[in-house]
């Protein structure tokens, strides 16, 4: 378990210190010095570089974008042994992202996210790979192969991006084909704290010419394995475990003035299965549910990185795959964009859901979904005036089976004994969405900017349940089919000032809009009509970039506030035997408010200090979950009131080569894991967790040899916790104390 947040403050502050005295004693000699650049710069400058960003579909420097932003490049993730898209969360303020398994994220920026990972759901934080959405929540959680950079929006997105998206948008690029030859191959090995946990990976790419500098192309594979970092007797599988290979292609092609990428990817996955520790809560609650006389509940386990659970055959297998082309056409002074995709997703899951030894409940689950999206953008620039007006449409197809097979420890399944009892919960959900959005630039004066975007988004959901019951027991068989339409127009307006070329302020409003959500595990025709309305927010933002000492520090702030109403919630609530009804529903309105400071400080040639501190406030203003249940006034889910990240760099030129080093602090205070706040559902929220990273890497001629460390003070914390008001908790623990070393050769 984790420390009390008063622990982890206290060493927050010391770190926070510590890194401030070593700022004052490295920058006396800062401006004698040569200036140095920033690793993730793209554009050489003295002192701190600029990053190039293209999250407002220009390329600009990061300092130029008025709205809260981080970006990460994809060489210094690799360096610091960060290898998935969750380790975002790790560097950016104001940023949560677990995730149960591979299949079921939870991402939230600023508080607003979606526990949820059903298909009658949207995510509330976009995420997008080349500007390709990822609508599907088991694709979300993905390994970062050959990526260019990620870029971290904050706050809703919509007139310059073709789906909608509420909360915020993580934008991965990955690299483009170059046009020399080039060839890279790198080997990986770890090993984890636990006993028997052990990883390798394998990654390889080549990028070049294939018919001159009209035809470019690249390809890259990986291989990752990882043994597993908790030990689950009986079943003989591994918490944590991953077996996967993964391959992307691109060819870009230049036709005339125009010029056409395409992409390609795969993914096939095998792990990790979702592992329940099971947390006996006193009293009634100490079982998972109600047991067959003559069964009786285990104690709970003594260490949750080694348990017992009976069900063989766990494990999670998913396959990810798809297409995209995107042409870029100018037209005089305008350009025309067209990106076209396809993307399939399917896995099948098999889980212990009581999380013992017991033969009391087995969980299943298929899902088999497509997407298809395609997105026209028409932009035009110039000095006083840039303008952009896209049209969108996206269609998705998903069919998703949930499945409780009732072992004879369940007091349901003697009731109808010799019968098998298995509950079948089938949706199948047809969406499209269309939309058209833009927004224009103006320079009014030389200093001062208006930005007027505006996106109208029309939704349709048509959704069949197929509820299916080898005994019609406390639920019977139906079908039925029901449908939405949602529409909405949200407008944002912005006026950034430049006060010297190195200072910019700004301040903003934007209206966000995320389409409504339906039931996914219906026990009756009556619950399958509840259908979530939509979300709607206003966000109110003013900030400040700038770039200060002789470009020796980067300090941007943000600060917001937004009106969230209609937040839609997903709860489990009991409905006897073990057997929990999931709803979704609104929880009318809540509020939002706080401020992220973030930057860069290069103090010389050698040393740089990379930070970012994020404050919330996330509070349900109005909340009324039932007669008897009040949650106004609670603290959101997963919203914790303070992040910190601290980067402390040095690099330096040896005999040996040129060393690179990274010493890594990140922080969160605790968090809730449901809205009642320990109210009904006691032990949901973890305290204060703060993980130190590290790497080393040093760099000669072609080869590179490195070494890395995640979580090196081994803090043992739980990502999720799944409760069944009544009955015995189950919680998913997280990766401990992870070390490896790495060597890659640049050809």
């Amino acid at each position: 378990m984790s420390r009390s947040d008063s622990a982890y403050a206290r060493r927050a502050s010391g770190w926070l210190m510590s890194s401030a005295v070593m700022a004052l004693l490295a920058s006396q000699p800062a401006l004698a010095q040569e200036k140095t650049e920033a690793p993730n710069a793209d554009t050489p400058q003295a002192g701190i570089s600029d990053i190039i960003v293209t999250a407002r579909k220009q390329s600009e420097s990061v300092q130029d974008v008025p709205m809260s932003i981080a970006a990460f490049s994809g060489a210094d993730l690799e360096k610091s042994g960060y290898t998935e898209i969750s380790s975002v969360a790790r560097l950016a303020a104001n940023v949560f992202f677990e995730a149960s398994d591979r299949t079921k994220p939870q991402i939230y920026i600023r508080g607003v996210g979606t526990r949820g990972y059903d298909p009658g759901s949207d995510p509330s934080v976009g995420v997008f790979v080349d500007n390709v959405y990822l609508g599907r929540f088991g694709a979300l959680d993905m390994n970062l192969l050959d990526v260019q950079r990620v870029e971290v929006l904050r706050g809703p997105q919509g007139t310059l991006y073709g789906r909608n998206t509420i909360g915020g948008a993580i934008s991965v690029f990955t690299r483009d084909p170059t046009p020399t030859l080039n060839a890279q191959a790198q080997a990986e090995i770890g090993k984890g704290e636990i006993s028997g946990d052990w990883l390798y990976s394998l990654a390889a790419t080549v990028s070049g010419p294939i018919a001159g500098d009209n035809v470019l192309g690249s390809l890259a594979v990986s291989r990752n394995y990882r043994a597993g970092y908790q030990q689950v007797d009986i079943a003989n599988i591994r918490g944590g475990s991953e077996d996967s290979w993964s391959g992307r292609g691109k060819l870009l092609f230049k036709i005339g003035d125009s010029t056409l990428h395409l992409s390609a990817d795969y993914s096939h996955m095998d792990g990790p299965p979702l592992v329940l520790a099971p947390h006996g809560l006193g009293g009634a609650a100490d079982d998972p549910g109600l047991l067959t006389p003559g069964y009786v509940t285990p104690a709970d386990p003594a260490d949750p990185y080694h348990l017992s659970t009976d069900t063989q055959g766990q494990g999670i297998v998913r396959e990810t795959y798809g297409g995209s082309a995107e042409l870029d056409i100018p037209i005089g002074a305008l350009e025309l964009t067209s990106i076209t995709a396809l993307r399939y997703l399917n896995f099948d899951e098999r889980d212990d859901l009581d999380g013992t030894t017991l033969p009391f409940q087995v969980y299943l689950a298929n899902e088999d979904g497509n997407q298809f999206s395609q997105e026209f953008r028409l932009s035009y620039q110039s000095d006083k005036l840039n303008a952009l007006l896209g049209l969108y449409y996206y269609s998705e197809n998903v069919s998703r089976t949930e499945t409780i097979e009732f072992g004879p420890a369940s007091l349901l399944s003697a009731l109808v004994y010799p019968a098998p009892l298995v509950w079948d919960f089938g949706v199948n959900v047809d969406a499209k969405s269309y939309a058209m959005f833009g927004q224009i630039q103006w320079k009014i004066v030389e200093n001062l900017s208006l930005t007027l975007g505006g996106r109208y988004s029309w939704d349709q959901k048509k959704v069949t349940f197929d509820t299916k019951t080898t005994v019609p027991f406390v639920i019977t068989d139906f079908n039925t089919s029901l449908s939405r339409n949602w529409d909405s127009f949200d407008p944002t307006v912005s006026l950034s000032y430049n006060f010297t070329d190195d200072v910019m302020g700004y301040a903003s409003y934007t209206s966000g809009f995320k389409s409504g959500a339906f039931q996914f595990i219906a026990v009756s025709p009556a619950m399958a009509q509840q259908v979530a309305e939509p979300e709607s927010v206003d966000s109110f933002e003013v900030g400040m970039r700038t770039t200060l000492l002789d470009r020796h520090l980067r300090l941007n702030l943000a600060i917001f506030d937004m009106n969230y109403q209609n937040l839609q919630q997903l709860r489990l609530v009991s409905i006897g035997g073990g057997v929990s009804r999931i709803i979704i529903a609104n929880a009318a309105d809540s509020s939002i408010r706080g401020f992220e400071l973030e930057g860069r400080a290069v103090f010389d040639s050698k040393w740089s200090l990379d930070f970012s501190y994020g404050y919330l406030d996330a509070k349900f203003e109005n909340y009324v979950f039932d007669a008897s249940l009040d949650f106004s006034g609670n603290r959101m889910q997963r919203a914790p009131k303070h992040t910190l990240s601290l980067g402390l760099n040095f690099e330096t030129e040896t005999g040996i080569g040129d060393l690179v080093t990274r010493l890594a602090y990140s922080y969160r205070s605790s968090i809730y894991f449901e809205a009642d706040n320990n109210i009904v559902d006691p032990d949901s929220s973890e305290g204060g967790l703060g993980l130190l990273d590290a790497s080393i890497n040093l760099t000669k001629g072609n080869w590179t040899v490195g070494m890395w460390g995640r979580n090196l003070t081994d803090e043992r914390y739980r990502r999720q916790v799944l409760n069944s008001t009544g009955n015995a908790q189950r919680g998913i623990w997280a990766e401990t104390r992870t070390v490896g070393a790495r060597l890659g050769y640049n050809f």
